[in-house]
């Protein structure tokens, strides 16, 4: 406690002093871990000796970094930004202090003279132990707990004056029971210390999992207006953190890549020498236990590993290949038979023989999955089932490519009838998704009426209603009793409320009259007007339609078109679709996708004009047809007699005898489509 108050005096915060005091428990668990394998007693008066004096050391280097990550955010840092900052230029100080004091404590740890032997080991393997598994645990998790416990304090600092106060009257109420009823001191600091903790924390649980859909976030007769800006989104991109841990390997492989690559892996053999000699002489003249010398063994062959395949992508010699491969297939086998010649236990060296070399093979299988060059149809049918085996395997197996699906889209959705026209797999579904809140952009924002789709995800749901592409119907039913019980699923428990509901909808689809059929026997068109139905029973305000009108005949399409426009006069419609007439007979404004880029955005008619001086008709011999147009873009052609008619997209005339033609909507998408591309090539 004596210490907590003097760190909150210098650093004039109450958290500062708790995260570093989390150091401590790092450094225990550190110094617990060693003690029990090298066989060093707990209840030591030298050990309790080194503990206290690794308390000093473990605190400094958490003082060092969070005093730097301070004067950084007094500098105009961002909170996140200062940290990361903070972290990466005090990760050398910290490891060096760490390494010279570990450095300076192993002639002591691994003493055989007679009062070294009685008093250091318990010592220095304390101070060994705790340093090195605190100094790691530190760079990683006193950042990451100080950046939590800031945003605690924003939280209850923006929390309101009532629920603050119930906070410190429950506060109240609970530590003097536990003062009254809990006589242990140890026990009361622990009981104190999770009633302070956990009242916010429940609140905190509650009210997020309370949150929910609403329509309410916004005023029922202000104008909706749908802002994105600059949207990405990349599939099988990794998480946040395994990005920040990755992000330094990436730098230091493009840093080798810039300089030779034979001279760090040479640098390198300064202190891995050393640490490879060290870790020798500890698995097999130190360790006294069986278990524990096998996992030191274990170690010592990932490291030896690690080295000679750093050399092997260095080096183009072939030689190199054979060491890292000879290596790789037969240290296990010479380790596993020192450790049977020392400890005679035949089943047990079998056993993790047999783990070893499997652990072996499935990491050989799983590097020729990723490479993408290897075909399991080619191999055996005995071993095709193991081939399989390690596909399946998490993290080993088959990795997910990465895709970036969108590309830096912008553009603002009004009132009205939106049409989002693309081929297949421009991106449109993942834009329309990510708006719903389905999916999670990678970069970018969308703001409905200022309001961030992150920060609110769960309230602007209550607006939006989505039909998606594919949707199923419990079809057995009829289309009245099936949304009854949607109506019921989406909170309308009122029964007379809910029937005039289900009422309503049905009749603004157009469907009443058919409300008692099963919905088995509906058309694909009726089905997808159910569909519509049953998003609007919540009384969307945006609704989206993810490509509505995919195998419907020519009169349903007409029918469903009609039904979005009816419904677009009070609400934003956006209609995914890559059926241009759908577009240009409904559509008030539209965006054209490709390839996860904006094309266009704006009306259907200035979108006509795009290309106008780009679209030609001409007739040409039918014997010249396939030369004549080889690099041109035919939107169709017809024949007659022996010539044939050509409508088609080029630049500039292509023949003497073509005519210019009045532009439609498709040819300003075939243009804008077929531009693109030439760009890209």
């Amino acid at each position: 406690l004596l210490i907590y108050m003097i760190l909150a005096a210098i650093f004039e915060s109450f958290i500062t002093p708790f995260v570093l005091l989390f150091s401590i428990p790092l450094a225990a668990i550190g110094s617990f871990f060693l003690l029990t394998i090298t066989g060093n007693s707990l209840f030591n008066a030298n050990t309790l000796i080194g503990f206290l004096i690794l308390l000093g050391v473990v605190v400094n280097n958490g003082i060092i970094l969070i005093d730097f990550i301070n004067i950084l955010q007094r500098q105009g840092f961002r909170r996140a930004r200062a940290i990361l900052t903070g972290g990466l230029s005090r990760v050398r100080p910290i490891i060096i202090t760490a390494v010279t004091t570990c450095v300076a404590m192993l002639p002591l740890a691994l003493g055989n003279s007679e009062y070294v032997k009685a008093i250091g080991p318990p010592f220095a393997v304390t101070v060994i132990g705790g340093l090195s598994v605190s100094t790691l645990l530190t760079l990683v998790f006193i950042p990451m707990l100080y950046n939590g416990l800031e945003n605690a304090v924003s939280w209850l600092k923006a929390l309101k004056w009532h629920v603050k106060l119930s906070f410190i009257l429950l506060g109240t109420a609970g530590i003097i029971l536990v003062i009254l009823y809990i006589e242990s001191f140890l026990w009361q600091m622990a009981a104190g210390l999770s009633i302070i903790l956990g009242i916010p924390l429940l609140y905190w649980f509650v009210s997020t999992s309370l949150r929910k859909a609403t329509a309410k976030i916004i005023v029922e007769h202000e104008t909706l207006h749908i802002k994105i800006a600059n949207l990405v989104k990349i599939y099988g991109r990794e998480s946040k953190t395994a990005r920040d841990l990755l992000s330094g390997q990436k730098l230091m492989k493009k840093a080798v890549e810039s300089q030779s690559v034979m001279r760090p892996a040479l640098e390198s053999l300064i202190w891995q020498i050393p640490l490879l000699v060290f870790l020798f002489y500890f698995t097999w003249f130190y360790l006294v236990s069986s278990f524990w010398q096998l996992v030191a063994g274990a170690v010592l062959y990932v490291f030896v590993l690690s080295i000679l395949n750093r050399f092997r992508k260095a080096s183009s010699s072939i030689w190199m290949r054979y060491v890292y491969y000879i290596a790789l297939l037969l240290a296990p086998f010479l380790f596993l038979l020192l450790y049977q010649l020392r400890w005679n236990n035949l089943a047990l060296t079998l056993l993790v023989g047999g783990l070893w070399y499997l652990l072996i093979m499935i990491r050989h299988v799983s590097i020729m999955l990723h490479r993408g060059s290897f075909e399991i149809s080619s191999t055996p049918k005995l071993f095709r089932w193991f081939f399989h085996f390690v596909r399946i395997l998490p993290v080993v197996g088959t990795r997910t490519e990465r895709l970036k699906a969108l590309k830096g889209v912008s553009f603002d959705i009004e009132t009205g009838m939106f049409g989002l026209l693309g081929p297949n797999g421009a991106g449109k579904s993942t834009i329309i998704r990510i708006i719903c809140g389905i999916l999670d952009q990678s970069y970018g924002k969308i703001w409905i009426n200022g309001i961030d789709t992150q920060e609110k995800r769960e309230e602007l749901q209550g607006l939006i209603g989505y039909l998606p592409q594919e949707f199923g119907m419990y079809e057995n039913m009829s289309a009245r009793a099936y949304l009854d019980y949607q109506a019921m699923m989406k909170g309308i428990n009122d029964k007379t409320a809910r029937q005039k509901r289900v009422k309503e909808v049905l009749e603004a689809v157009h469907m009443w009259e058919h409300r008692n059929k099963p919905i088995r026997t509906y058309s694909g068109g009726m089905k997808q007007r159910i569909g519509i139905a049953q998003v609007l029973l919540h009384l969307p305000r945006i609704l989206v339609v993810d490509e509505p009108t995919a195998g419907l005949d020519p009169r349903e399409r007409i029918r469903f078109r009609n039904l979005l426009v009816e419904l677009s006069r009070n609400r934003i419609v956006i209609f995914s679709t890559h059926i241009i007439e759908d577009i240009s007979s409904s559509c008030n404004t539209m965006a054209v996708i490709n390839e996860g880029k904006l094309l266009y955005q704006g009306s259907p008619r200035e979108m006509s004009e795009i290309a106008r001086g780009k679209v030609w008709k001409v007739t040409l011999p039918s014997s010249e047809f396939e030369e004549a147009v080889k690099n041109l873009l035919v939107i169709h052609h017809m024949r007659d007699h022996d010539r044939i008619r050509v409508r088609c997209i080029a630049e500039s005339k292509p023949f003497e005898h073509a005519e210019e033609e009045h532009p439609l909507l498709e040819d300003a998408y075939l243009w804008l489509l077929y531009s693109n591309k030439e760009k890209i090539a």
